[in-house]
């Protein structure tokens, strides 16, 4: 089975290194990357992915904003440097959270192993 992921980043080079990450993962489709959260969360509703990769501090608005505005609640997993938002992300909806940087396809692939795991549980 393969994971539908959308990343929503204000940092244009993090989503191009996510993307090219996703694409080497064989359990992950990339679905598109937005630095807009606006246009990313219109995306989601759309799109309807697996999994959302969401920065926490974004100028348009915060990662906090963004959960609360998706109708389609795919598996959250915060990646940012903003590690202490962490218990307050995960109150409100994201399933885990990472801290920048993700270093590699298989950094990546350990993290959504992991995830998942915890979902089924």
């Amino acid at each position: 089975m393969k994971y539908s992921c959308v990343c929503i980043d204000d940092d244009k080079m993090f989503n191009e290194i996510l993307e090219q990450y996703i694409k080497r993962v064989d359990f992950l489709e990339f679905a598109g990357a937005y630095s807009n959260p606006i246009e990313g969360v219109m995306a989601i509703d759309k799109l309807k992915p697996d999994i959302l990769f969401l920065d926490v501090d974004m100028p348009e608005i915060s990662g906090f904003t963004t959960i609360d505005a998706l109708e389609h609640k795919p598996i959250i997993i915060m990646v940012s440097s903003h590690y202490e938002h962490e218990r307050e992300l995960l109150k409100a909806g994201a399933s885990k959270f990472v801290t920048k940087p993700i270093v590699s396809p298989d950094h990546l692939a350990n993290i959504v192993k992991g995830v998942l795991e915890e979902e089924k549980a």
